[in-house]
């Protein structure tokens, strides 16, 4: 594989689309038995999942082979807009390097987190990519690999694989500014020492993804990228498991839709976490980036418990959503 793809794709579903399906699809299994977030925690599932993506995926490059400072805060004003509201119980933290550190558990096997993306249409200020890309060498020496939501088209597929590409990118708005993010997060992890890993979609799949006549699938590509982190974080966990002296931690970084640890039914079918948290013997932690100017218009989000910490996110907070499960806000970018 080589160090960098000369092209690649950006993976994301409107929030339309997900909270639509989030209300009319069902009969999906249920999650691994696990204690589960109160109501209020949770939101409504519409909300949660909208707020979970414009998903599913970043831009990147990627390839291959199988603290600390905290403190509590309880309650404050909401902050901009001029709303006021007592702020949901969480941490605060100088860094989001020192907020991870300090909330990720000990015995964190593989750890998935999720973004709420940055996209063309929305305000353009630093990315959660971006931010966790600067983090990572504070921590990175416990990560034995990185599965990023991403593909590198394949030459053998022809000009059909590089145009349907196109054809997503165009219709999920990503900035182009994301692909050289996701290029820097695999420098910064082989830097790192860290083997970074891309999703690998199949000939058909390009076919059947973006036909040439109609409009891109992106209901498909949400089960193609479940599918395709799925198998590549499993893998990972069973070829470490065979090293006595692995690092500690297995990462994924993508949508938060598919790193869902308490996922709606109607959208189950498209989180790994069951799964990958299975493989790990119950060692699966979900962290949620959001960066604020994301959050701050769009309606699902505004649904969300932790949003009032978005409004009020002069440092790293951090809510925690259930257990393994967290939702860490970025600060709002200064002017």
């Amino acid at each position: 594989m080589p160090r960098r793809a000369s092209l690649v794709i950006s993976l994301v579903t409107t929030a339309a689309t997900v909270a639509a399906a989030a209300c009319g699809k069902g009969g999906t299994p249920a999650p691994t038995p696990v204690p589960a977030p109160t109501p209020a925690q949770r939101g409504s599932a519409a909300g949660r999942a909208g707020a979970a993506a414009d998903d599913t995926g970043v831009a990147g490059a990627g390839a291959g082979s199988a603290a600390a400072g905290s403190g509590d805060a309880g309650t404050g004003a909401a902050g901009s807009a001029g709303a006021a509201a007592a702020l949901p119980p969480h941490t605060r933290h100088a860094t989001l390097a020192a907020a991870l550190l300090a909330t990720i558990p000990t015995d964190a096997r593989v750890i998935g987190f999720g973004e709420l993306h940055a996209r063309a249409d929305r305000a353009q200020v630093r990315s959660a990519l971006a931010a966790f890309t600067e983090a990572l060498p504070s921590f990175g020496e416990r990560i034995s690999d990185l599965v990023v939501e991403t593909w590198i088209v394949d030459p053998k597929c022809g000009q059909k694989a590089v145009t349907a590409t196109k054809k997503i990118e165009t219709d999920v708005k990503r900035p182009e500014a994301t692909k050289s993010e996701v290029a820097l997060l695999a420098d910064a992890a082989r830097a790192a020492k860290i083997q970074p890993h891309a999703m690998t979609l199949s000939c058909k799949d390009y076919e059947q993804l973006a036909p040439e006549k109609g409009a891109p699938d992106l209901v498909l590509m949400l089960g193609l990228v479940t599918r395709e982190l799925t198998r590549v974080a499993t893998s990972a966990i069973r070829y470490r498991d065979q090293q006595p002296e692995h690092r500690p931690w297995i990462t994924l970084y993508g949508g938060a839709l598919h790193n869902d640890r308490f996922p709606a039914a109607a959208v189950a079918e498209w989180s790994y976490a069951k799964a990958v948290d299975q493989a790990s013997q119950n060692h699966y932690v979900e962290i949620d980036l959001i960066v604020p100017e994301f959050a701050e218009p769009d309606p699902p989000s505004q649904a969300q418990p932790w949003f009032p910490l978005a409004l009020a996110a002069d440092q790293v907070l951090v809510w925690k959503r259930g257990e393994r499960s967290f939702v860490v806000v970025l600060p709002r970018t200064r002017p």
